[in-house]
């Protein structure tokens, strides 16, 4: 055997070797780029392998990674969303109820499985306040600012536990900055004014 012919034949091995593997990925892309190329190396396809055959099989193959991942994140979402909606409704009970501490308790919990939702770190901030922690109460309002810096009732309750801390100055600047954003809604920000004599 000539040194071409043998070349010729370890080049075939290799690329038989490579379709084997290919096929018996777990990955998908892998496996029908390896089904594509046996099939063209046994004749059954009528076109020949080429690079942007190749480039197209692979980005069909990531297209369907990112699909597949992207639904994986929406129904993790989904379910971050209820268990998180389930402490927040258990928390909402207790508050109303005045149990303060089991609403901080269910709070914290629906924190914990959903850090982006404005709404639990104002009702946090506010179980916060009627617990005495006032210092934490602020923290939450700015974490909920920090999310959505139009949160009405995130200004209303830092202005509130501010003004707990005795720092009126600040309570009253934060009130005159809630009725620039909210002009519509004067009367409320005046009637949370009354409420805490500033």
């Amino acid at each position: 055997m000539e040194d071409e012919d043998f070349d010729e034949s370890m080049r075939k091995v290799n690329l038989i070797g490579g379709i084997v593997k290919d096929i018996a990925s777990k990955d998908d892309c892998k496996s029908r780029l390896g089904m594509i190329r046996a099939e063209e190396l046994l004749g059954n396809y009528d076109k020949t392998w080429d690079e942007s055959s190749l480039k197209t099989v692979q980005n069909a193959g990531f297209m369907a990674y990112v699909e597949r991942d992207a639904k994986q994140r929406a129904d993790a979402k989904k379910k971050e969303i209820k268990q998180s909606d389930y402490f927040k409704t258990m928390g909402n009970h207790e508050y109303r109820n005045k149990n303060f501490e089991k609403a901080l308790i269910y709070y914290n919990q629906a924190i914990d499985v959903r850090k982006d939702s404005c709404v639990l770190y104002t009702n946090r901030a506010l179980t916060k306040i009627n617990l005495g922690l006032l210092d934490e109460a602020v923290a939450d309002c700015d974490k909920a600012l920090r999310i959505n810096e139009r949160s009405l009732n995130a200004l209303l309750y830092k202005a509130e536990a501010l003004n707990g801390l005795g720092d009126m100055a600040v309570a009253k600047q934060v009130l005159a900055d809630a009725l620039n954003t909210y002009p519509d809604k004067t009367q409320r920000i005046q009637d949370y004014r009354k409420k805490l004599n500033l």
